[in-house]
């Protein structure tokens, strides 16, 4: 087994990142738009949560529970960032190795983690990322 990379050999840099003034429909279209399952919440370049799309089922299960004629300005009221995300999320840095991101995510609490240094978010990994890095080095270290 291959243990040797660091989170910044196979996170996603370019990561899509939502803030506390975010609107359901925003939040809604980062997820839909370019295909995420995790957004991080930013404030001032630093991160504050983690928001996932099982978190907006959940919110939109809540407020469909509590009036089933919700319509998507009903979803807009309603919704705060703050209220959806998960604040203080689990983070690794750039030079976190790749067997503490393995313990991290095979914990099963959640299926992403943030990549920060001093709080800036640098990138993110995802179950699919470990997935990809697994499959290159079967394929290619064979």
């Amino acid at each position: 087994m291959i243990y040797k990379r660091n989170a910044s050999d196979f996170m996603t840099p370019n990561v899509i990142v939502a803030g506390e003034n975010n609107s359901f429909d925003q939040v809604m279209t980062f997820f839909t738009t370019h295909k995420i399952q995790h957004l991080p919440v930013a404030e001032n370049n630093k991160i504050i949560g983690i928001i996932s799309i099982k978190d907006m089922l959940s919110f939109m299960a809540t407020q469909l529970k509590e009036n089933p004629s919700v319509d998507n300005a009903m979803l807009n009221t309603n919704f705060t960032v703050k209220s959806v995300m998960t604040t203080n999320p689990v983070t690794v840095e750039p030079e976190s190795s790749q067997k503490e991101i393995l313990e991290i995510l095979a914990a099963g609490k959640f299926q992403a983690v943030p990549v920060v240094r001093n709080g800036e978010i640098k990138g993110i990994i995802t179950n699919k990322d470990i997935t990809r890095i697994y499959h290159y080095d079967a394929t290619h270290l064979i």
